[in-house]
């Protein structure tokens, strides 16, 4: 080990004076993701899992952890409850496995993952995907003056191990006795027929977006009445909206009122046509262009996973921008992400059905 150190004293030596600012740079964000305190940054904003309420007492130790009692209902709770933390052994490497997840230079396939961290890939999986519940329903974007809307189509996908709760009688995998769910053969249908999962993108012009899912549909375009659903809440009053000049976009933004709406002709952009200046969706294009690059690295994402991973896409982007310990909180800072994971399949076939 002293060998090794002196070593790399010696290259940090031979390095070039940025070089070495770089170096102390990276050293230093180490060091500081190495002293986050998880049981700190979980424990903030705590709500009690059974009635909502966030007014707790100390209420002892459990194997020297504190264990909280609801002033209002009595219930106990850890200080992770409903995070992703819950239930989860190996709590110390959950800041290490944020970091692998958000940064850009790392693969993030289960089997590199597990092999970074020393834990089995099956725990890998199930990590990964209650940290893209974490992220899912934290962080929206703040709209610009200015902001730019697009629908999106990905390809409706059935990938990996078929799962028990998509058959009304399971024995073993690929048993002739199994009997298919009503869901599984509506699923097979949508795949067989090359359905598209339909997304909103929402993109203002500080190179922030989000995506809302729409439907799930063959090809064609999304109807003013799935406009309207999707995008309550979002509050475009005094925007200037830019958007394609499709017929159900103009009818939704002019119900709206208060709203500005530039259009642009999508087959004058493809042709090379000169558009007013500003008047464009090429800040969706090129995160499109980046996001379908990004996806390939799987080798394909089910549509039962595509709205978290999109959401994961937006944070490594963001991660950027942000200090890991911001990241961190955004992880940790929704208390119904536990619960959201556990629900993934059924927000899946909800989403299938709409």
């Amino acid at each position: 080990m002293e060998k090794e150190q002196e070593n790399i004293n010696e290259k940090f030596q031979e390095l070039k004076p940025y070089q070495q600012k770089t170096v102390t740079r990276f050293l230093e964000n180490f060091s500081m993701i190495n002293e986050l305190n998880l049981v700190s940054i979980s424990s903030e904003g705590m709500i009690c899992r059974k009635c909502g309420a966030n007014h707790f007492v100390k209420n002892g130790t459990v194997k020297e952890v504190q264990r909280y009692q609801c002033k209002a209902c009595g219930s106990t709770q850890f200080h992770d409850a409903n995070t992703p933390l819950y239930n989860l052994k190996l709590k110390d490497k959950w800041t290490d496995f944020v970091y692998i997840m958000l940064d850009n230079e790392r693969s993030k396939n289960d089997k590199s993952i597990s092999d970074e961290l020393d834990i089995s890939s099956k725990t890998a999986f199930r990590w990964r995907h209650k940290f893209l519940s974490s992220i899912n329903n934290v962080s929206t974007i703040e709209l610009s003056e200015e902001t730019e809307l697009d629908e999106i189509y990905l390809p409706f996908t059935v990938k990996g191990v078929i799962g028990k709760e998509k058959f009304d009688k399971y024995i073993a995998p690929d048993h002739p006795d199994n009997v298919e769910s009503e869901f599984r053969v509506e699923e097979k249908m949508m795949e067989e027929e090359s359905y598209q999962s339909i997304f909103m993108c929402i993109h203002n012009r500080h190179q922030d977006f989000d995506f809302i899912p729409i439907k799930n549909q063959k090809k064609g375009v999304v109807s003013e009445a799935d406009l309207t659903r999707i995008m309550q809440g979002i509050n475009l009053s005094g925007k200037t909206i830019i958007t394609d000049s499709e017929t159900s976009m103009k009818s939704f933004l002019n119900k709206i009122g208060d709203v500005n709406h530039l259009t642009f002709k999508s087959s004058d952009i493809k042709q090379g046509i000169l558009q007013e200046k500003d008047i464009h969706n090429n800040n969706i294009n090129n995160t499109m262009m980046l996001l379908k690059n990004w996806l390939k690295s799987f080798f394909g994402v089910s549509t039962k996973y595509l709205w978290n991973y999109l959401k994961w896409f937006r944070f490594i982007r963001k991660f950027e921008i942000f200090k890991m310990k911001e990241m961190l909180r955004f992880t940790l800072s929704d208390k119904n992400s536990y619960p959201r994971f556990k629900l993934l399949f059924e927000d899946y076939v909800a989403f299938a059905r709409v």
